[in-house]
């Protein structure tokens, strides 16, 4: 009886370390959350950052599972990219949007693999304790939309991890209590998407007319205002009365004791087509190329009755109408 009952032991044992289910059971999924980076601006100089994870998952007959290792691969994408910077595409445009990923929150080691030839691939064995004490764990990554990507038309724009070993492979190492260990291969897919919407920005210089006497002759002096704005954004510039003027013609400068003169702005070096709003009719039209486009701004004191000394000043606010 007592050997009978020590067979029976070691022939269940002999049969469990030969099924191949239980090896099998040992298998891990993969999953990741796509890096979406909502509306980025490409004018200014800053940077776009969002984060991502990548979630492994083993299966429930973790009591068997003993070590675990391996390393995953991240490519370049459906886009293309290489280790200074991976492009998002979009269907509507034939601008690319550059952008990165990495494996630290610092951004300064670049996300790739051996598929790929370029960035660093992510070592599972880090995080093998919590994979084989809870079954499951997080890894982040990091992405980066860079800025000063003035020539990027507005669109909506992604990138595509979704083939195996070209954007991503994982190669992983399972081993069990009972000493089997199995070499295996998985993928996941996400995306990384952003928008590019239209934008402007704008800047002026001031115009001053300097120190003047009395105004018995036409006294001038030019400024100019700079417009920045996405690729193909149709944009009009519009300048308002200033804080004492009534119309394009009728703008006034005033000094602290309340005395005024009489300028006004216009487009144009003959000083015969006023500067004005886009609902007057009286602004200027543009279309963006992601560059500095510049509009001159010609001011004229013209002869008037000469008020007391002081210093005379306005503001106009500039407008673009995107």
């Amino acid at each position: 009886m007592i050997l009978k009952a020590f067979c029976g032991f070691f022939c269940a044992a002999v049969l469990m370390a030969s099924n191949p289910g239980a090896a099998r059971a040992q298998g891990c999924s993969f999953s990741a959350t796509n890096v979406d980076f909502g509306t980025v601006d490409t004018l200014g100089s800053g940077a776009t950052d969002i984060s991502g994870t990548i979630t492994v998952s083993c299966s429930a007959l973790l009591g068997l599972l003993s070590s675990f290792n391996g390393r995953i691969h991240i490519g370049e994408g459906s886009g293309g990219g290489d280790g200074s910077a991976r492009q998002m595409t979009s269907a509507t445009t034939a601008t690319d949007l550059n952008y990165q990923l990495y494996k630290d929150s610092a951004r300064t080691v670049v996300l790739g693999g051996d598929y790929w030839g370029h960035g660093e691939s992510i070592d599972l064995s880090a995080f093998a304790v919590l994979i084989i004490g809870s079954g499951s764990a997080n890894i982040p990554f990091n992405g980066r939309v860079f800025g000063a990507q003035q020539a990027v038309a507005p669109g909506s724009y992604q990138s595509n991890f979704f083939r195996d070993i070209t954007d991503v492979r994982v190669n992983y190492r399972t081993c069990t209590l009972l000493f089997l260990c199995t070499n295996r291969t998985a993928t996941f897919s996400f995306d990384v998407l952003a928008e590019v919407e239209d934008n402007c920005l704008v800047s002026a210089t001031n115009l001053d007319f300097g120190s003047v006497g009395v105004l018995t002759s036409p006294i001038d002096a030019a400024s100019e205002v700079s417009v920045t704005c996405t690729a193909h954004t149709d944009y009009h510039v519009g300048l308002d009365h200033g804080f004492y003027g009534t119309g394009p013609l009728d703008r006034f400068m005033r000094s602290g004791a309340g005395s005024s003169v009489r300028y006004g702005l216009y487009q144009d070096a003959a000083r015969s087509l006023p500067w004005g709003t886009l609902a007057e009719g009286a602004a200027r039209p543009g279309t963006g190329s992601g560059s500095t486009q510049n509009f001159p701004v010609y001011g004229r004191v013209p002869p008037q009755n000469t008020p007391p000394a002081g210093t005379y000043s306005d503001t106009i606010v500039v407008t673009v109408t995107y």
